[in-house]
Formats: structure tokens, C-alpha cells, sequence
């Protein structure tokens, strides 16, 4: 799963493959060989979802097949066909009509369809669903309806779940289980994956490593935000990767000492913003050599690991002056990463 240039989500940032992303595609693969018409996947937010729909969308040199892709979001589709079939059509980037019975909506689907790929010359659509988990049990089933009907004209759909735990059930594999039909979980939810986020060192360094030697900071740049502040450093021998150890070690310090258990793992939001903290007001500082424990410590801080509890998905919110010794408040910093 390695591209051969930088993936942007929809806001400009580029997203960094993490060791997550590279099983799910992994699992993907697996699903599309075993002719699966979908895979699930679930997790807490901040983990990384949304990045990964994103990737899938504007990234296709990790598969070995051609597939065109949509990104949707499910958000009030309602239950019945004619409801899911606007929704549906506006997904794929179509104007739904509204007066249309059912079947010629069904039918408007399947031509829309037909019309995307022939333009790609493809035979199989991927719909990226987030926040699947507001999708209501009988609009699974519709699904299936123009499932069958592109199986007819020689299509196929994929369709990627991306669910939120503890958001329609305190279950995280409810809708796979229960929720859904036997026909739906069996076409679609069979393969049914935890997104999980850093879980240890070595998810850790990948990251760190992929987000200061290959990820351009934006588009055009030709060069990673790392290297941007600090370009001296990187003409040398420093790498930020080869402090993943020390970082680790201060994050588990931090959330340990804020209740947490010692082996659990980091969401990507804050793990993102410890490597962007040392980047922009660390690295590039003049006469740096060497970074330090409390350099370290203070990038935890402000990233605000400690405080994310990842077994319920809640934030431990604190006061605004406990943030003012990290220095927090400056607009460069402020990027809302917006992992989910």
C-alpha cells in the first residue's frame, strides 16, 4: 500500500498511511478476492476513519484492481427506497428527482452508475460510507436492491462501512451482529475489522517516519513540514523518527498518570499534533541540536493525549490556563486535524 506521491484529504492535508490504514486495505483485498460485496470497519472516533475513506477516494494505487470511487456520508437517508435512492444519487454526484416512482428512481441509479464507469472504464463501484452507523436497519437492504440490479448489467458494487462505536449501541459489533439482516451481514459485513490507532512503538516511528521524509506539506511543496522549518537539521543525520522510543514513553507516562491503563492506544488526532507541536516551534528553533525530555513532554501536552479516554471515545475536559505553559494558543498551530 505505497503511493507514489502524496495523498491530500479534502481540506489540503496530507494523509500520512498509517499501520491502520495498510491492514484495512489488507482486509479489503481479501474481501474483494473472496467476492465479497463490502468489509466493515468500526472504532472510537479520532482513530482515523474518515482519513481512511479519504485515502480510499483519492488513492487507488494500493489495489490491484480498477474501481471508481465516492466518498459518502450517511446522514438522514431515511428508511424507505425513495428516500435512500435521492440520497443515494446525490452521493455519486447525480440531482435526484423527486416525483419519480421507486422504480424509476432504481433504475436512474443504475444508468448514473453505468454512465461513472464506462467514463473510467471500469466495472466496479466503491462506496466509501462514513458514519455508516446512522444508517437505519431497513435501508441496508436497499443496498442489496441496487446490488442486484448491477450484478444484471455486469457491475459490481463495493461498499466500505465505516461504523462509530458507542454511538448507536454501547456494543461495538451490534449492527454487525443484530442490527443488520443475514443477507446484508453476509454480502457486506462478513469481513467486519477494528480500526485500531498507535498501538505501540513501531506504529508509532512509521508514522513519524512517513510524516517527515515522505509526506509533502502541501501541495507542490516537494518537501515534508519537518523539513520545511528545519532543512539544516535534515541535510544531517536527525530524524524525528529515531526519538519514537521517547516519545512513546512520555505519552504512556501522560495518560498513565491521568488514569489510563499502560497499554492502550493513541488516537490519531493527538499523535498527529505531538509531531506537527515539534515541527513547527521545536526543530526549527535557532541553535537546536538535540531534542529534549521537556520538548517531548510539552508536544504531549498540548496535544492533549492524556486527556482522550479511547475505551469510551470521551474527552476529560480542562480548564484553558492549565494549556497557557504549552503556549498553545498560536494560529499555526491550529489545524483541527479531523481523524475520525
Amino acid at each position: 500500500m505505497r503511493a507514489p506521491t502524496t495523498t491530500f484529504n479534502s481540506y489540503g492535508e496530507p494523509i500520512i498511511p498509517t499501520a491502520a490504514m495498510e491492514d484495512g486495505v489488507d482486509q479489503i483485498k481479501l474481501s474483494v478476492d473472496r467476492r465479497y460485496h463490502g468489509a466493515g470497519f468500526h472504532s472510537m472516533p479520532r482513530f482515523g476513519k474518515s482519513t481512511f475513506s479519504e485515502y480510499l477516494a483519492y488513492n487507488r494505487s494500493w489495489a490491484d484492481f480498477s474501481y471508481v470511487p465516492r466518498h459518502a456520508l450517511a446522514r438522514s437517508i431515511g428508511a424507505t427506497f425513495s428516500l435512500f435512492a435521492d440520497w443515494f444519487l446525490a452521493q455519486i454526484g447525480f440531482e435526484a428527482l423527486s416525483r419519480q416512482t421507486p422504480q424509476r428512481k432504481l433504475d436512474r441509479i443504475i444508468n448514473s452508475i453505468s454512465t461513472i464507469l464506462e467514463v473510467e472504464k471500469s466495472n466496479r463501484l466503491f462506496l466509501i460510507v462514513d458514519d455508516a452507523n446512522q444508517i437505519e436497519r431497513d435501508a441496508f437492504q436497499h443496498f442489496v436492491t441496487i446490488d442486484n440490479e448491477m450484478v444484471k448489467r455486469g457491475m459490481h458494487l463495493f461498499v466500505v462501512f465505516l461504523f462509530q462505536d458507542n454511538h448507536t449501541s454501547n456494543k461495538s459489533e451490534a449492527i454487525n451482529r443484530a442490527f443488520v439482516t443475514p443477507q446484508v451481514r453476509e454480502r457486506y459485513l462478513c469481513q467486519f475489522h477494528r480500526f485500531h490507532g498507535i498501538r505501540d512503538v513501531s506504529d508509532l516511528r512509521l508514522f513519524i517516519q512517513r510524516f517527515e521524509e515522505e509526506a509533502e506539506m502541501h501541495h507542490g511543496a516537494a518537501v515534508s513540514l519537518p523539513m520545511s522549518t528545519a532543512p539544516h537539521l535534515y541535510e544531517g543525520a536527525f530524524r524525528l523518527h529515531a526519538y519514537s522510543t521517547s516519545i512513546w514513553e512520555a505519552g504512556v507516562s501522560a495518560r498513565v498518570a491521568a488514569g489510563f491503563p499502560e497499554r492502550d492506544e493513541w488516537p490519531m488526532q493527538p499523535t498527529r499534533l505531538i509531531v506537527d507541536y515539534l515541527s513547527r516551534r521545536v526543530i526549527c528553533k535557532p541553535g537546536f541540536a538535540d531534542l529534549k525530555a521537556v520538548d517531548i513532554e510539552m508536544a504531549v501536552r498540548y496535544s492533549g493525549l492524556a486527556e482522550y479516554d479511547g475505551s469510551t471515545g470521551e474527552v476529560k475536559f480542562t480548564k484553558g490556563s492549565e494549556m497557557s505553559d504549552v503556549d498553545a494558543g498560536p494560529a499555526d498551530l491550529d489545524h483541527g486535524y479531523r481523524e475520525s
